[in-house]
């Protein structure tokens, strides 16, 4: 599947992304500050909470005039807890071990009083393969009044519990941002919708114009669509007013032109009704002016059919392609009734020609009219969309055109003074159709024995 650059997304699809985008940017942000936060002050909480341990152990220390005693029994469940997490030590001055916790009786080393741990901040450091929180301070002790020590009270925490504390906190706000940002493109994708409703609605009105259904876009539109759809108003007013003009401008030339040439004809008949037999030079010469005179008449059918071709429409009309195919399939039996021909189509249901049914009716109407002329017994006309082109087939059982000629009557019919008399006017005609309308054409051999025309036509 062919994917579509960005300046051909649609305004739904460039909106989505957009939000999508600024969605993503924001509630990322959200996330690392709402993340940066909690992890703040989950750590203040717990530095608060081994402040307060670090004063109770403090509190409950004892002197005995030599040096500190702690008590068998502190009451403090962590403390005595070994899988709490919370561990405390007393040292000395010189680091060796005054009191620990029952807690800390699984570490088998002492707290580096090296580290110049402080109580106002919380340091961190591996200890024995775990990560800890820190807290401590050098308490100068004064047994008597001669006698004073340093002690160091240290109070430390595994990381793990606020790690995972943490961790649960990411998972739950990551969950709700995510669901609220399903949530908000709901939401936009409901209002993109709304937004686009009345784009939709002169859409609408643009294909029913198409199709010939209407004739203006009608409706009240938002100030920013009413100049784009007042423009198509009076578009579509010009492109109407044009197409009288050139009617009535035709009409005008095609019976000024007739007129004239009726007369000359008339006068021919006449003229060649008095020549008597043995006038031969007579004859010949009435004969070759009665033939330019056709020709001069079939001149001015061909350049009036081109210049409503050559007009062109801004929207053309649909319509349906069985229809005309009937009308001139019924037309031609008539025609060509003395041959006794088999003259059949072939239409997939609900084709579309996607143009004027005039056009139509010349397109196909000489392509089998040739094709009957050079038919023995069957002539098949066919249609069907397919890749979003109108194939159009116009098959015989003549005798076929050899492959070196085909480009040749194809080429013939670009200019009309390239003819040869009385040959290739109707696919003259056929060929400024098909270019009017961005097609092409292909002469094959038909699996009935003679030519195939093959038409191919867009269909946007």
């Amino acid at each position: 599947m062919k994917s579509l650059s960005i300046e051909q997304w649609s305004l739904k699809q460039r909106l989505t992304a957009v939000s999508s985008i600024i969605l993503f940017i924001a509630f990322s942000v959200i996330y690392l500050a709402t993340q940066s936060a909690y992890t703040t002050a989950s750590k203040s909480r717990l530095h608060e909470s081994m402040l307060a341990q670090f004063y109770a152990l403090v509190a409950i220390v004892q002197d005995d005039e030599v040096s500190l005693l702690v008590p068998d029994v502190i009451r403090n469940d962590r403390l005595e807890n070994l899988s709490s997490g919370l561990v405390a030590y007393v040292l000395n001055n010189d680091g060796t071990l005054v009191w620990q916790s029952p807690s800390s009786e699984l570490f088998e080393s002492l707290p580096d009083i090296e580290n110049k741990l402080v109580l106002n901040k919380l340091s961190e450091s591996d200890f024995e393969g775990r990560a800890m929180f820190w807290i401590g301070e050098s308490i100068i002790w004064e047994h008597s009044e001669t006698s004073e020590k340093n002690y160091y009270f240290i109070i430390g925490e595994k990381q793990n519990i606020l790690i995972s504390g943490v961790n649960a906190f990411e998972s739950q706000i990551l969950f709700w941002l995510v669901l609220s940002a399903i949530a908000l493109l709901v939401v936009f994708s409901y209002a993109v919708n709304f937004s686009l409703k009345p784009l939709r609605n002169a859409q609408f009105q643009m294909e029913l114009i198409s199709q010939g259904k209407k004739k203006l876009v009608e409706g009240e539109f938002p100030e920013e669509l009413t100049p784009l759809t007042s423009s198509i108003n009076k578009l579509l007013h010009s492109e109407a007013r044009q197409k009288i003009r050139y009617r009535d401008t035709l009409g005008n030339l095609a019976h000024s032109l007739k007129t004239p040439l009726a007369i000359i004809k008339g006068e021919l008949d006449k003229a060649q009704n008095k020549v008597s037999s043995e006038s031969k030079e007579h004859l010949e010469r009435n004969e070759l002016i009665q033939n330019q005179v056709d020709r001069i008449n079939d001149i001015v059918k061909y350049q009036l059919n081109r210049s409503v071709i050559s007009s062109g429409q801004t929207l053309v009309k649909n319509c349906p392609f069985e229809v005309e195919a009937e009308k001139i399939v019924d037309a031609l039996k008539k025609v060509h009734r003395d041959k006794n021909l088999d003259i059949s189509h072939r239409i997939a249901t609900n084709t579309i020609f996607p143009g004027d049914s005039g056009d139509l009716l010349e397109l196909i109407g000489n392509l089998t009219d040739n094709a009957c002329k050079w038919a023995t017994s069957m002539v098949v006309l066919s249609a069907k969309p397919k890749d979003n082109h109108l194939f159009i087939y116009v098959e015989d059982d003549g005798p076929g055109i050899a492959l070196n000629q085909r480009e040749a009557i194809l080429d013939r019919g670009k200019r009309l003074d390239e003819q040869t008399e009385g040959q290739g006017l109707g696919l003259s005609i056929v060929m400024d159709i098909i270019k009017n309308y961005q097609g092409s054409i292909h002469i094959e051999t038909s699996a009935l024995g003679g030519a195939l025309f093959l038409i191919s036509i867009p269909l946007n």
